[in-house]
């Protein structure tokens, strides 16, 4: 148990083997990911939460599940290369495998992040992309408006 002052009666974590409780689902999916389940018990509801209410000890909690969320996330990526046609890249290891030995180092394994992993370049590039072709489309911005807030 990582957190009992926070579930102190030992709530049940998130598991590979979690169902959804619904009966009549009509979904492929019948087990819950580890993102639905964090934004089930993160959820606010009314009526007083000891989670919402421990202050700095829900931030870390909330900082845990993320890492833990995309760790997930990463580590998938990694062990699906193949399903993700990271083979079209090969010319690319290639490339690296020849500068490597040339230079007398050693290549580790090339991973590659699709445009759907949020943050990662292809990501970056393809909104980029869509901002280049709201541009063409619509004309230059006349204004570029940003501000910040100081709730105190």
């Amino acid at each position: 148990m990582v957190y009992p002052l926070l579930f102190p009666r030992g709530e049940q974590g998130w598991s590979n083997e979690m169902e959804h409780v619904e009966e009549r689902r009509s979904a492929k999916r019948n087990r819950v990911t580890q993102l639905q389940f964090y934004a089930y018990r993160l959820s606010v509801r009314s009526g007083f939460s000891l989670l919402h209410s421990s202050g700095k000890l829900f931030q870390q909690y909330v900082v845990d599940a993320y890492v833990k969320t995309e760790g997930s996330r990463l580590n998938y990526i990694r062990l699906n290369q193949k399903d993700l046609r990271v083979e079209f890249y090969r010319g690319l290891l290639d490339a690296l495998t020849t500068r490597a030995s040339n230079n007398n180092l050693r290549v580790g394994k090339l991973v590659i992040l699709p445009s759907s992993f949020q943050g990662s370049p292809r990501s970056m590039q393809q909104n980029y992309q869509d901002a280049m072709a709201m541009v063409r489309k619509f004309g230059r911005p006349d204004l570029f408006v940003t501000f910040t807030c100081n709730p105190s």
